[in-house]
């Protein structure tokens, strides 16, 4: 009888042991109700799956990113999920591409629940970046778009709404696994909330519009070049010197732009306040702004562009 009882003990514990490694994610963040009730991103079962997704990386140095068409490899077991965060961790196939993150940052698992999926990455994602600049803006931007990229990714599918980020580390047993804000900014407190699209960061045709009139406004030509198609038989040093004898630009305003049926090629409209030789200012309305979109991003027809900018220049 006793042996008996002891057997009834064993299973029970198994049991228990085994629901207590389904727990939903909020069952190790120290804020959450321990009840919430929990539907996981489901592992793909048996063989191995594939299927073609849109991931998003940096563009160049610039505070934008760009979009990335991947065929992803998922392994029996693993989700999809899972699949898509090793993708962006390999990082860009794209020349001239940066990490996204920090070295040796590994996913360790996802889960879903309640429009939300849960990422758990390693403690290497507080780590530094093999080429980390001494320019804290720089160091502050090159995290937030990981994470903007990371968000925009897995929320490419409108399956999920947001993406909390985890992080599994000694130094977290008994405490929230939420992602600290100091992961961004040294002098942040806290941890950081589901994370959402950031639209300011995407690549759309008028967000691009209007980081092409950002870069004419403040003359930053070096950021206007990422922005642009190929130069042709303008060499750069001519291109500087077109773009130098450009009319100054002192306000501007940008609409979102419309996208032809292919997807290949938008035009956006732009207000324009500029200023003439002698002082006076006048205002352009509505100026069309072409754009073509090249390598996963929306880039301006420099030829269009150079026009644009010569013809007002009265």
């Amino acid at each position: 009888m006793k042996k008996f009882f002891f057997a009834i003990l064993l299973i029970s514990v198994a049991i228990l042991l085994i629901a207590c490694s389904r727990r939903p994610p909020e069952a190790l963040i120290s804020e959450s109700a321990p009840d919430t009730q929990a539907v996981s991103a489901a592992p793909e079962d048996g063989a191995e799956a594939r299927f073609t997704a849109t991931l998003y990386f940096r563009y160049a140095n610039s505070a934008m990113l760009r979009q990335e068409t991947r065929e992803i490899t998922v392994a029996p077991n693993e989700t999809r999920e899972k699949a898509l965060v090793s993708a962006l961790l390999d990082g860009s196939r794209e020349a001239g591409s940066r990490a996204l993150f920090p070295e040796k940052t590994e996913v360790l698992s996802t889960q879903a629940q309640d429009g939300i999926i849960y990422v758990t990455f390693s403690e290497a994602l507080y780590g530094r970046y093999a080429d980390e600049t001494k320019e804290p803006q720089e160091s502050t931007m090159r995290r937030r778009l990981a994470m903007a990229a990371l968000a925009a990714t897995l929320t490419e599918s409108g399956e999920y709404r947001a993406v909390q980020v985890l992080v599994r580390s000694e130094g977290n047993v008994g405490t929230s696994m939420r992602l600290k804000n100091s992961f961004f900014d040294e002098k942040e407190e806290g941890t950081a909330e589901p994370m959402t699209r950031v639209q300011a960061y995407l690549p759309t045709p008028g967000n691009i519009a209007a980081a092409v009139m950002r870069a004419w406004l403040q003359h930053d030509w070096n950021s206007l070049d990422l922005l642009i198609t190929s130069r042709g038989s303008l060499s750069a040093a001519q291109l500087g010197e077109r773009l130098g004898s450009a009319p100054v630009l002192i306000d501007y305003g940008t609409a979102e732009a419309t996208v032809s049926p292919d997807g290949a090629k938008a035009v956006a409209c732009v207000d324009m306040t500029l200023r003439r030789v002698d002082g006076s200012e006048y205002e352009k309305l509505s100026v069309p702004l072409a754009l073509l979109r090249e390598g996963g991003i929306w880039r301006v027809d420099v030829q269009r562009l150079l026009a644009l900018m010569e013809a007002n220049n009265e």
